[in-house]
């Protein structure tokens, strides 16, 4: 018992000075005298796992910033999505360029396949082709009406 609330201290104190939700041992998570330390951890992960989400969908994943790192961090699975037409990272890269329709953006995508990604294997070269095939999102049009100003 001593061994398991000892461990639940442990990391809870470790989630906490990571960022995650801090978990907490109280008479709620202890039934016939052990405590629930999974549902707990479970209940702190989920927490954090919201907050990150809620976090990606703000308009600051809607950036070109934000998509060549995305880009470039997910780009071998993004090829291997493009070529099936459907997956994952296709749709958060759907999410990200503003496409209003998922799977019309999905199937454009997987149609364009050999121009998107052929050349360079980066992050801008990629949106660049991307941009051409797509249409630039509302955030690089109206950053090139302030350029052309």
């Amino acid at each position: 018992m001593r061994n398991l609330l000892g461990f639940g201290l442990v990391l809870g104190a470790g989630l906490a000075m990571t960022g995650c939700s801090q978990i907490t041992v109280t008479s709620d998570t202890i039934v016939d005298g052990t405590a629930r330390i999974a549902d707990a951890t479970t209940n702190a992960v989920q927490q954090t796992s919201n907050g990150t989400t809620n976090a990606s969908r703000s308009a600051f994943a809607q950036n070109h910033d934000a998509r060549r790192k995305f880009v470039d961090s997910q780009y071998a699975m993004l090829k291997n999505e493009a070529a099936r037409g459907h997956g994952e990272d296709l749709n958060a890269l759907a999410y990200m360029m503003r496409a209003e329709d998922k799977q019309a953006f999905a199937a454009r995508v997987q149609s364009n396949y050999d121009v998107l990604f052929s050349g360079k294997a980066t992050g801008d070269a990629f949106l660049t082709r991307l941009y051409d095939v797509m249409g630039a999102p509302s955030d690089m049009a109206a950053q090139q009406r302030v350029a052309q100003s």
